[in-house]
This record gives C-alpha cells, sequence and structure tokens, in this order.
C-alpha cells in the first residue's frame, strides 16, 4: 500500500482504539505507521515490517515513555496490516494509466517498471525473526480498489464522528 493508505488507516485505527486521541499520540500514530518503510534503505519489507519485531520496538519505547506504547503499536501494527496485501498487476494496470497521462508506450513501460520494481513485494515476514517465511494476500484490480475504498470512507466516517463528537463537548 501507499503512505496515504498508511497514514489513513493509522488515524482510524488510533482514533477507535485510542481512549484520548490527543494530538501528539496521534502524531506517533502517523509516524509510526510510516516507520516500517524505512527498510526500503536496504530491503524493503524485511524485518521491519514484522509484528513481533514492532512489537519488541513499541516496548524498548515504553520503557521510558508508557503512554507512547499503544500508539506506536497502532501505527507500527496497521502498516503491517496493509502490508499483508499485494497488488496483482498482471493486467498492466498501472502501464495503462501511466499511458493515459504521458501518451507514450515506452514511457509507460518504464513508469510500470520503476513503480513494480521499487514497491513490488512478495509479502511480510509474519513471524520474522523465527521464520523468514513471507504472506500475503493477492488482490486483483476490482479488490485492491475495493479495499482502498472502504479505507477512505471509514476514515472520513471516523473523522466525522470525532469532529462531531468533539463539537458536542465544546
Amino acid at each position: 500500500m501507499d503512505w496515504i493508505s498508511h497514514l489513513l488507516f493509522s488515524f482510524v485505527l488510533g482514533a477507535i482504539l485510542l481512549e484520548d486521541t490527543t494530538r501528539e499520540k496521534m502524531a506517533f500514530v502517523a509516524v509510526a505507521s510510516l516507520f516500517p518503510d524505512l527498510d526500503v534503505l536496504w530491503y524493503h519489507r524485511s524485518g521491519l515490517h514484522s509484528p513481533l519485531v514492532l512489537l519488541v520496538l513499541a516496548l524498548l519505547f515504553a520503557v521510558r515513555h508508557r503512554a507512547l506504547f499503544a500508539p506506536l503499536l497502532i501505527g507500527f501494527w496497521s502498516h503491517s496490516l496493509l502490508d499483508i496485501f499485494l497488488f496483482d498487476n498482471s493486467n498492466h494496470t498501472i502501464q495503462t494509466l501511466a499511458n493515459q497521462v504521458v501518451a507514450n508506450e515506452s514511457v509507460a513501460q518504464q513508469i510500470e517498471n520503476n513503480i513494480t520494481r521499487y514497491t513490488a513485494a512478495d509479502g511480510i515476514m509474519l513471524f520474522y525473526p523465527f521464520s523468514s517465511d513471507k504472506f500475503s494476500i493477492t488482490l486483483d484490480e476490482k479488490s485492491y480498489a475495493i479495499i482502498a475504498g472502504l479505507i477512505i470512507v471509514i476514515a472520513v466516517l471516523t473523522f466525522l464522528l470525532l469532529y462531531f463528537k468533539r463539537g458536542r463537548r465544546k
């Protein structure tokens, strides 16, 4: 998934799961939701996407700042949850979309190759460091669009609910 989906999904989970949704806590949720992608610097979807490794990182931060545990864990695990879904590009959807923008078949092919080379993955190491096996759920274009649409709809509904809930308190 892309960084926007990671942010939206983590905000929704944070808003639903955290008792106190302060700006500071939600900022930690947001940063934590993007943190696992730092592994693109060495090997994308490596152990840094593993829920077990992320749990240990959240626990390490919680030793000094106990209030950060839940926001960090929500952000970390929301990232892993979304990245278990893979996009099946066998119909060259990315190239088709790129070709509509650039109107040049070879440039569109290069765009698709670059996107798939830098973002393609074969799942996440769910049980790393105990196992390096990768797990995934592959979605076609329609299923992927449905999941992305659900994330957006749930995010909008959650933000509206929080907005009106806070408005009544004032």
